[in-house]
């Protein structure tokens, strides 16, 4: 465990225990997904626990005291690994909770939000020598006090210590306060994806942010990499 973001912030790994806090951090910082979903804090945090338990151990947690409090997370993906969704063995699927929230006429949103998502990342998908950030929050009230940053340190060590070239993530290209976040980590621009449509959530487009760890041997052709679609 390691002290950072703020006087007495801890990171650490985290456990199957922390799952209901890291979504309820989830619901209140991904407002792209509340407007997309058109749900509350509460019912995409329940929505999306599931998914999270299922990458609980590739998740990092901000803790602060007194008592262990859940302010912030990241979900990693070592580099040549795949991602794991949905829930963890011998989990009951919930089906019903998405026909509740989002209601029979309403589950077109879900690939109307995700389908623009996943053409981003065919287009710039983590390389073998990357680690991805799949997901990072900092819940709206801990905002502001670093958090966000010690994560992403947390996960570059990650990489580091796994032999990454560099750490890749996405984010929708109208998140200004995220990328000015990334852009202050040392992130860089390597490819925007203008969405067909910009769905429940209004997204125009979505950019792929890389940060090398290394001396990158191919510079020119990540910068033409940026080019837009």
């Amino acid at each position: 465990m390691a002290e950072a973001g703020g006087p007495g912030v801890t990171i650490r790994a985290a456990t199957a225990e922390d799952v209901p806090a890291i979504a309820r951090v989830f619901g209140a910082a991904f407002e792209d997904y509340r407007r997309g979903f058109g749900v509350d804090a509460a019912t995409l945090a329940e929505l999306w626990e599931d998914s999270l338990a299922g990458r609980a151990g590739s998740t990092t947690v901000a803790v602060l005291p007194p008592d262990g409090q859940v302010a912030g997370f990241v979900v990693t993906v070592k580099p040549g690994a795949k991602e794991r969704y949905g829930r963890p063995r011998g989990t009951p699927r919930r089906p019903a909770s998405w026909r509740r929230a989002l209601g029979v006429r309403g589950l077109w949103r879900l690939p109307a939000l995700f389908a623009p998502m996943g053409l981003a990342y065919a287009r710039r998908s983590q390389a073998k020598d990357e680690l991805y950030i799949s997901l990072i929050g900092v819940d709206p009230a801990y905002q502001g006090r670093g958090i966000g940053q010690a994560l992403l340190r947390e996960a570059e060590a990650e990489a580091r210590a796994a032999g990454a070239a560099a750490v890749l993530l996405h984010t929708a290209a109208s998140n200004t306060r995220a990328r000015e976040a990334y852009a202050r980590a040392g992130y860089v621009l390597v490819c925007t994806v203008r969405a067909p449509w910009p769905g429940p959530a209004g997204i125009p487009a979505y950019v792929a942010l890389r940060k090398a760890l290394r001396p990158d041997p191919t510079p020119l052709l990540d910068a033409l990499a940026g080019t837009t679609t």
